[in-house]
């Protein structure tokens, strides 16, 4: 109980810097930053041989991954976005298709309980594992703060922690290659995130600097 007790207060602690500091950011500064990360992993060797985009809707202060989202489906890769159960803390993967335009594309999708856009959970669009024709996974999972070493820091629901778990047990498998990146701007790097059992390190950790290989996910 108490080394629990001190890993939550250092996580809640963590969560209150990080909501200030982004706060301090302007919307153009951002933009700007989620531009500059998502040209960056656009260009890489990671995204370019991803036949799976795992992405997310940006909400609030969130790095905004939708430019990575548009890449994917321009470049004809399957793209999925995350749908969090009704009822209890699961969360899962439902598939998209490219549209025509922005109204289009966003008709695809519905808000949440939590007022973030989610796609329609068609029970035919949900991602299963093995895929068809389709090995190497890309998952660009958001944070309030991440380590160099791939320790995340998430809002406390558990949502994406409990989804990553068992899609890492699926991938390992069905010899899947499944690549987490951390998605994050440059002041949301922490020298550490305090880490309990349950959380899921980071394979990379994207931000407006750099796509860095995460040393080992030595946490």
């Amino acid at each position: 109980m108490g080394s629990d007790f001190v890993g939550n207060t250092a996580k809640k602690e963590l969560r209150m810097k990080m909501k200030e500091i982004l706060s301090l950011m302007s919307g153009e500064e951002r933009k700007a930053a989620s531009h500059k990360a998502c040209v960056s992993l656009i260009k890489s060797e990671l995204f370019l041989s991803a036949d799976i985009v795992l992405s997310y809707m940006a909400t609030g202060t969130e790095a905004d991954p939708f430019r990575i989202s548009s890449a994917a489906l321009t470049a004809f890769k399957m793209l999925a976005f995350p749908v969090c159960a009704k009822e209890g803390r699961g969360m899962d993967f439902y598939f998209v298709h490219g549209a025509g335009d922005m109204d289009s594309f966003l008709s695809q999708f519905t808000r949440s309980r939590y007022g973030i856009l989610e796609p329609i959970p068609y029970p035919s669009a949900r991602l299963s594992l093995p895929p068809v024709r389709a090995k190497n996974i890309l998952v660009i999972v958001p944070g309030l703060a991440f380590s160099p070493r791939g320790g995340r820091l998430g809002h406390g629901a558990g949502y994406y922690d409990r989804c990553l778990s068992g899609l890492k047990l699926k991938a390992l498998e069905h010899d899947c290659a499944l690549a987490l990146v951390g998605f994050c701007y440059d002041c949301q790097i922490s020298r550490s995130v305090p880490l309990e059992e349950h959380d899921i390190p980071m394979d990379y950790v994207l931000t407006q600097s750099s796509l860095v290989r995460c040393r080992e996910n030595m946490l």
